[in-house]
């Protein structure tokens, strides 16, 4: 009886240690590949400071508006029918809520910048020296000057802490990229990138105003869906979709970017996490390796046992 057991006891424990190995090397693997797909818990706001009030106009539904220039900020307020996603067109002398439906924001070929040789600008998804179109994080002139705000009162006075921006996809030409830079030397913070299919939500908190770069890769008609999802002081959850549309480039009518429909499963294409994609698959190569492996110990500790048996 123990003679046995102490044969057994060896392949069992040789087994049991590759078992731990393995495991340990694909938790290793996975974490490091989770760590990488984690966002920035917040997109930088800067010193961009304005008032939003409770008593600013809301243009009628169906009141078409080209925008080619100017301030405008996309941004949630809370009405009867709950959360309502809208932009605040401030390239007037007086704000205005509009809704998202009927905005065409036109960006000419002012907009048009060289890519620079930098791996830093990768995500964009072009060459280096080749144009693009940039709704810069600073106002340009000729071009319209598009960001975010969660300053609307009746979002104040109803939301919890802040919201997150959900990327919804991107449909048009090329690719689609926003990112902030706070200036200097510093390192771009990528928020969302077609190319580099990173479009993870982040974190807006509540009374707050940021820029960013919107780049498109090629002259067209573009589309980017947004979400925004928070909870109430309450506690109920609450969601709002809004779909931003774009005639990028001089020869891009606007006309018919204004009819443009929202395709969500186009925007989607592509959608799927690579790091998903990824973890699957360390997960199959290490259950096959564990396989592999129990078999091969078994196999070799019969093999030891019939030798012991024959001595």
């Amino acid at each position: 009886m123990n003679s046995t057991s102490a044969k057994a006891t060896g392949p069992l424990s040789r087994i049991l240690a590759s078992v731990s190995v393995v495991y340990a090397c694909l938790a290793v693997l996975v974490a490091v590949l989770v760590t990488a797909a984690i966002p920035a818990p917040s997109a930088w706001a800067g010193d961009l400071a304005q008032v939003v009030k409770d008593d600013e106009e809301f243009a009628p539904a169906g009141t078409e508006a080209i925008i080619d220039h100017g301030h405008v900020d996309v941004g949630a307020q809370f009405t009867g029918e709950g959360a309502h996603f809208l932009a605040r067109d401030d390239s007037a002398a007086t704000p205005v809520w509009r809704e998202l439906d009927d905005v065409v924001f036109k960006v000419g070929d002012e907009a048009q910048l060289a890519l620079p040789d930098d791996e830093q600008f990768g995500f964009v998804g072009g060459n280096a020296g080749e144009n693009v179109w940039v709704i810069p994080q600073t106002e340009q002139a000729g071009v319209p000057w598009v960001g975010w705000n969660t300053q609307a009162p009746s979002l104040i006075d109803a939301a919890d802490r802040g919201v997150n921006m959900e990327f919804l996809g991107h449909t048009g030409p090329g690719e689609f990229s926003l990112f902030l830079q706070n200036g200097g030397f510093e390192a771009p913070q990528v928020l969302w990138s077609t190319a580099k299919n990173q479009r993870e939500d982040f974190w807006v908190d509540l009374n707050t105003h940021t820029h960013a770069n919107w780049v498109f890769t090629e002259p067209g008609i573009h589309q980017v869906g947004i979400r925004l999802k928070g909870k109430t002081k309450n506690g109920e959850d609450f969601s709002t979709d809004g779909i931003l549309t774009f005639a990028v480039g001089a020869e891009t009518d606007v006309t018919e970017a204004n009819a443009t429909e929202w395709d969500p499963e186009a925007a989607q294409e592509g959608s799927s996490s690579s790091i998903a994609g990824w973890i699957w698959v360390l997960l199959g190569v290490g259950a096959v390796v564990l396989i592999v492996s129990a078999f091969l110990l078994i196999f070799a500790a019969r093999k030891k046992g019939k030798h012991a048996d024959q001595d």
